[in-house]
């Protein structure tokens, strides 16, 4: 006998990551996006990297748990483009989830006032930078800070606009379709 859709839950411990990234991702890419600009002072500059850095630990802990615990199966009622553009849009968000912050690290590593300022994670843990390039001289440092930062952003930009489309999704299928969408994705029973 099929399970209802009510039964059909991602774990607690999934909840629980899906949450702690979203609020991440959220946070990096509003703070970015809107406030963020020349004068933005180096406190919020360091709290974003630390969410960054903590967002690639906590990707690679959904990616490990979904290895081993697969998510529920579509809610029934999906129509094959819904289900072929979900699956897509899953796909590319975990690469994204882990390119941004990626290329940010990289990004930050590559900076020639790295030396004089060391990364602080929270202000708390020290935490290093990749070690990439070490050897290189200020201006092959700035040509590769300059590249990184492109990826950084433009992949941010990307990232937001799947996050909309993944939030349109959930709201067009628990307000429109009726699903029990957010249930499966939340604490409870």
């Amino acid at each position: 006998m099929p399970q209802s859709p009510l039964a059909q839950r991602y774990t607690a411990v999934a909840v629980a990551l899906h949450w702690l990234v979203a609020v991440g991702i959220i946070y990096n890419l509003f703070e970015a996006l809107v406030v963020f600009d020349d004068n933005t002072p180096r406190p919020a500059i360091d709290l974003h990297k630390s969410i960054g850095i903590t967002v690639i630990g906590l990707v690679v802990l959904r990616i490990l748990w979904k290895i081993g615990h697969p998510g529920p199966k579509p809610l029934p009622g999906l129509k094959v483009w819904e289900r072929k553009l979900s699956v897509s849009a899953h796909h590319l968000l975990y690469l994204l989830m882990a390119i941004v912050p990626l290329a940010g690290w990289l990004h930050d590593s590559a900076w020639k006032g790295a030396p004089t300022h060391p990364l602080v994670l929270f202000g708390v843990i020290p935490w290093f930078r990749m070690p990439l390039f070490g050897g290189l001289n200020d201006a092959g440092k700035d040509w590769w800070h300059e590249k990184l930062f492109a990826v950084h952003q433009y992949s941010s930009w990307l990232l937001a606009g799947l996050v909309a489309l993944h939030i349109a999704g959930a709201l067009k299928h628990q307000l429109l379709d009726h699903q029990p969408q957010f249930r499966r994705m939340w604490f409870g029973k």
